[in-house]
């Protein structure tokens, strides 16, 4: 099924329920998302893409059927999104010196760049709460109107990059969910971080299954006719 003007994309679907629960509201104005919680919708469009991606590298043909994606030649868009997450991968190496730690650390450095100004390893290296720039950036607020017109087309990057990069796809999901440091995760509690006591451990494949679940619903109801051919329709029991 074609896609309809006014339906949710793929990303908008995966990324709704998150966006939602960071939105403020206001007395008079629109709703409206900070630039802390940007970074954390972001990243997790960018990591749901790439897991995505990962778990169904062997369909990109038919997962590219499911994605919205103006003014580019049929058939040709992952090869795009492809190219556009080497392209930030390569200047995050160049820049920083190595290759990114985890998906958020990856997303909040550009994110840094674009809104406060600075280098990619500036951004990496910068104290979070010692930069006046930086905690300027990170008290801005965004129209949510805005925020998911300008920012739902990270998730299909991620694609690209789950696609091109799929080991270090992996690497980066475990350094975040499975290989905590306590230690450190500790400590910054002691700080007054807002965290919970212990870590939660979400494994790949259960995030895996999660975001498969979330791309199952989106496409029964938009696109049921790619159940199938991705893969995602839940067996009879």
């Amino acid at each position: 099924m074609p896609y309809k003007e006014g339906q949710p994309t793929l990303m908008g679907f995966l990324g709704r329920v998150l966006a939602d629960k960071v939105t403020k509201t206001r007395l008079f104005g629109e709703p409206y998302i900070r630039f802390s919680d940007l970074c954390t919708v972001i990243s997790f469009l960018y990591e749901s893409g790439a897991i995505l991606a990962h778990a169904r590298r062997n369909k990109l043909g038919v997962l590219e059927k499911m994605l919205v994606a103006y003014g580019v030649p049929k058939g040709t868009y992952i090869e795009k999104l492809r190219d556009l997450a080497k392209y930030r991968l390569d200047m995050f190496r160049s820049e920083v010196g190595k290759e990114p730690n985890t998906f958020f650390e990856f997303i909040q450095v550009f994110q840094l760049r674009s809104e406060a100004g600075l280098s990619l390893n500036e951004a990496f290296k910068a104290d979070i709460k010692g930069d006046k720039r930086i905690v300027k950036a990170f008290h801005k607020k965004y129209s949510v109107k805005l925020f998911q017109l300008n920012n739902w087309w990270e998730g299909n990057e991620g694609i690209g990059f789950g696609s091109s990069f799929p080991e270090l796809t992996e690497r980066m999901y475990r350094n975040a969910y499975e290989h905590i440091d306590t230690g450190l995760w500790s400590e910054a509690r002691a700080h007054g971080l807002a965290i919970p006591e212990k870590p939660e451990i979400v494994s790949l494949e259960e995030r895996e299954a999660t975001v498969l679940q979330i791309v199952a619903a989106y496409a029964s109801e938009y696109y049921p006719e790619l159940l199938d051919p991705l893969d995602l329709r839940v067996p009879d029991l």
